[in-house]
C-alpha cells in the first residue's frame, strides 16, 4: 500500500492537533506545504496553535460521532477535499485497575477508541472520492503492543485501535483502494496527555497517577517533532506500523515469543 510521497497542496486535519505529537505533525505538514486543518477541544489552544504554524483552528470533541461527522463535511467545504487524517486525539490516565471506575474507562474507550472509529467513518468516503487517494494515520502507543501496570484502561484502548487499524487496512487492500492506513505506536514522547487525562473531573483526586516517568523509564525521551518526522516518513512509504523507539523491540518481541510458545504447547496435546 502506498502513502502521501508529496505533501504540497494537500488537505490535512489532525485531531489532538493543538499540543503534543499532533501539533508538531501539523508544523511539519504546514513546512510541506499543506492546508492543516488542527482540530481539538481546547478551542482556545487549537486557536493559538493554528495562529502560531498558520494553520485553521476547529473545536471538536472526538467522542461526539456527530461532531466529527461535521468537522469532515466542513473540512471538504471549505477545501474541496482531504487528503490526510491524523487521528491522534487521545488521553492516557495511568492509574491502577481497581483505583478507576467503569466510567473512567468508559471514558478513556470515547476519546482513544471512539474518536478513532469517529474519525475514520467520518472521512473514509471523501478520501475514497478523491481521485489523488488519501491516507489516515491512527495514533496507537507502544501500549498498544504491550501492556503492563497501571495501563489497563490505557492499554486496552490503544490495543484495540491497532486491530482496528489492521482490519480496516486488509479491506482497504482487499478492494484495491488508493487510500491508505497507518498506526503508529510511540513510546515516551513529550506532550500533554498526562494534562488531557487530569482533566477528566475527579479522576486526579481518586487514583495515584504514576507519572510517565515511570512508564518504560529505561527507553528515552523523544521530542514530539522528532517523532512527528519519523511518523511521517512512515506515512510517506505507507507503512502499516510506524515505531518511534526501535529499542523496545526486545520486550515486545518477549511477548509474541510467549504467543509462540503458547501455540506450540497446545500442538502437543
Amino acid at each position: 500500500m502506498t502513502g502521501i510521497d508529496d505533501f504540497r497542496d494537500r488537505v490535512a486535519v489532525v485531531t489532538g492537533g493543538a499540543s503534543g505529537i499532533g501539533k508538531a505533525l501539523a508544523a511539519r505538514l504546514v513546512a510541506e506545504g499543506a492546508s492543516v486543518v488542527i482540530a481539538d477541544n481546547d478551542e482556545d489552544l487549537a486557536t493559538k496553535t493554528a495562529e502560531e504554524i498558520g494553520a485553521t483552528p476547529y473545536r471538536v470533541d472526538v467522542s461526539d460521532a456527530a461532531a466529527v461527522q461535521e468537522l469532515a463535511d466542513w473540512t471538504v467545504e471549505r477545501f474541496g477535499r482531504v487528503d490526510f487524517v491524523a487521528n491522534n486525539a487521545g488521553v492516557g490516565p495511568l492509574a491502577p485497575f481497581d483505583e478507576l471506575t467503569l466510567e473512567d474507562f468508559r471514558w478513556v474507550l470515547d476519546i482513544n477508541v471512539h474518536g478513532v472509529l469517529h474519525g475514520m467513518k467520518a472521512f473514509l468516503p471523501s478520501l475514497k472520492a478523491n481521485p489523488a487517494g488519501g491516507h489516515i494515520l491512527n495514533t496507537s502507543s507502544m501500549a498498544g503492543l504491550m501492556a503492563t501496570h497501571g495501563m489497563s484502561a490505557y492499554s486496552a484502548s490503544k490495543y484495540a485501535i491497532v486491530a482496528l487499524t489492521e482490519a480496516v487496512r486488509a479491506e482497504l487492500e482487499g478492494e484495491g483502494s488508493s487510500v491508505g492506513l497507518s498506526v503508529v505506536t510511540p513510546a515516551q514522547v513529550k506532550s500533554n496527555i498526562g494534562d488531557n487525562s487530569r482533566k477528566r473531573p475527579g479522576l486526579k483526586e481518586r487514583v495515584s497517577h504514576g507519572s510517565n516517568d515511570d512508564h518504560l523509564p529505561e527507553v528515552r525521551w523523544m521530542e514530539a517533532d522528532v517523532a512527528a518526522g519519523i511518523i511521517l516518513d512512515g506515512v510517506r512509504r505507507g507503512d502499516l506500523y510506524i515505531v518511534t523507539h526501535p529499542e523496545l523491540l526486545a520486550p515486545i518481541a518477549g511477548r509474541f515469543d510467549e504467543i509462540v510458545k503458547a501455540f506450540e504447547a497446545a500442538a502437543t496435546r
